[in-house]
């Protein structure tokens, strides 16, 4: 009988994996062994190191500041479910008290939100705030980012928002994003598991410094990457979450209104991304670990040009393809385009 893996959606995710848990888990598990610690590092949603939370213990990484809020609700957090009673005592009775969170208000009125989409908003995150738990806290913010994802008046990202004519904004700024907050809040998709799972956010060259390699990759068997295929930066995609989870007022250019600090991956550059792919690879060898790692046939190299680069480093290297259909953000989906999975063991 075919596993099925535990899955928890958080919002449309360029390049998410949570349509083929089901066929890339397996092959990661036969990898490794029940308990070994598994390194996921451009964790995204967390869409892999929550399917393989159960059996091993997980290392999720990524630069941005949104995934490690989802990462510490989702993969770290082994003790904390909230209920209808947690949001009466923590959130609801400060939300008319806001009177200092305007960030939303004064950015993003009639962009990707209406004035009370954003009034919501900034209400919500005051109220947070005012939670001193960790992970109680984490959870929250990851339920206000699924309603924000929910509620957007854009085309399932935060590059542009959409024209004032647009056929979807008259249903898409009737929807509260108190009710989306509070609709996830309640569906309680928090896995517990046995091990301690640990989420940090950083650079990934960084993570590979001999301090970090000792502090958090100690015991890593399997280093699984699934890194940005195309030119389009994450950053860019998904600039609002960082700002609702960092909630800094930060200086904004563009017609999309980004923020001026946003990363901007290498692997998004044509120029860059073998160096990449090899600096990875070369470190996860080093460290005595194998590598997985996702890509898609429309990315920037081909699967020839990866299968070659692990082959410097591993022994037995093997390609796995997969049908897949891929969102264009907006812009429609190319079917049947295929998924590559390259996997590197000595």
């Amino acid at each position: 009988m075919k596993k099925e893996y535990p899955k928890t959606y958080i919002m449309r995710y360029m390049g998410s994996k949570i349509k083929l848990l089901d066929r890339i888990a397996p092959i990661l598990e036969r990898m490794v062994s029940k308990g070994d610690k598994i390194l996921d590092l451009m964790a995204g949603t967390h869409s892999i190191g929550y399917a393989l939370k159960p059996n091993h213990p997980i290392i999720g990484n990524d630069v941005q500041e949104y995934s490690k809020v989802i990462g510490i609700a989702r993969i770290e957090n082994n003790k904390v479910r909230l209920s209808a009673e947690d949001l009466e005592r923590d959130i609801y009775p400060h939300l008319s008290k806001n009177k200092t969170y305007k960030l939303f208000q004064k950015y993003y009125t009639d962009t990707y939100f209406t004035k009370e989409q954003c009034v919501e908003i900034d209400n919500v995150r005051f109220a947070i705030d005012k939670v001193k738990d960790t992970k109680k806290k984490a959870i929250y913010l990851t339920a206000l980012i699924y309603a924000m994802g929910h509620c957007q008046s854009s085309p399932g990202h935060f590059a542009q928002y959409m024209p004032k004519d647009h056929p979807r904004l008259k249903t898409l700024r009737k929807l509260s994003i108190l009710d989306a907050f509070t609709k996830k809040l309640l569906e309680n998709h928090i896995l517990f598991s046995n091990f301690q799972n640990k989420v940090v956010s950083m650079d990934y060259r960084n993570l590979f410094t001999d301090k970090n390699i000792k502090k958090y990759l100690r015991g890593v068997k399997l280093v699984y990457i699934d890194p940005p295929y195309s030119p389009a930066q994450y950053s860019r995609f998904y600039h609002l979450l960082e700002t609702a989870v960092k909630y800094d007022y930060p200086k904004l250019s563009h017609k999309g209104l980004y923020r001026q600090d946003r990363f901007q991956s290498d692997f998004c550059y044509p120029s860059k991304v073998s160096g990449e792919f090899d600096f990875i690879v070369s470190h996860a060898s080093n460290i005595g670990a194998k590598v997985a790692i996702s890509y898609s046939e429309s990315g920037l190299i081909t699967s020839t040009e990866l299968k070659a680069i692990c082959k410097k480093y591993f022994k037995k290297v093997r390609v796995y393809y997969f049908k897949h259909s891929h969102s264009m953000q907006g812009r429609g989906t190319i079917k049947n385009i295929r998924e590559v999975l390259v996997t590197g063991e000595n």
